[in-house]
């Protein structure tokens, strides 16, 4: 091996890796993931209701229950995605919920606000 040869592959190889390098020592990569809303919540009137526990989760409207099921958790720097996994007949359903946590006994869904219940 030459060292032309070696010096360009040594080259090519630093302008591959160091941007990658770079970006992990980055303070813009490292971002807060919010926690999903464990517990239970409710609208000021008690019309929507949303339970999240770690065996499951429900969705309530006027005290009965619309969905109900396992649910998983995708996290955002303000909230996340609740995804709740119902069974049906062919496949399981799947439903989510846009939640941003306001402080820490208040999240909206959807943009209804809904305050923690188990305090």
């Amino acid at each position: 091996m030459s060292r032309r040869f070696a010096r360009r592959f040594l080259l090519a190889a630093a302008f591959v890796t160091l941007p990658f390098l770079a970006g992990l020592a980055s303070p813009l990569t490292a971002r807060a993931q919010a926690a999903p809303p464990m517990g239970r919540w409710a609208t000021s009137d008690h019309v929507e209701e949303l339970d999240v526990f770690s065996n499951g989760c429900q969705f309530l409207v006027r005290g009965r229950t619309q969905v109900a099921g396992r649910c998983d958790w995708f996290p955002s720097s303000r909230g996340g995605i609740l995804r709740i996994i119902y069974p049906m007949p062919l496949e399981p359903g799947k439903i989510r919920y846009n939640i941003v946590w306001v402080n820490k006994n208040t999240i909206t869904v959807w943009g209804d606000v809904m305050h923690r219940l188990d305090r």
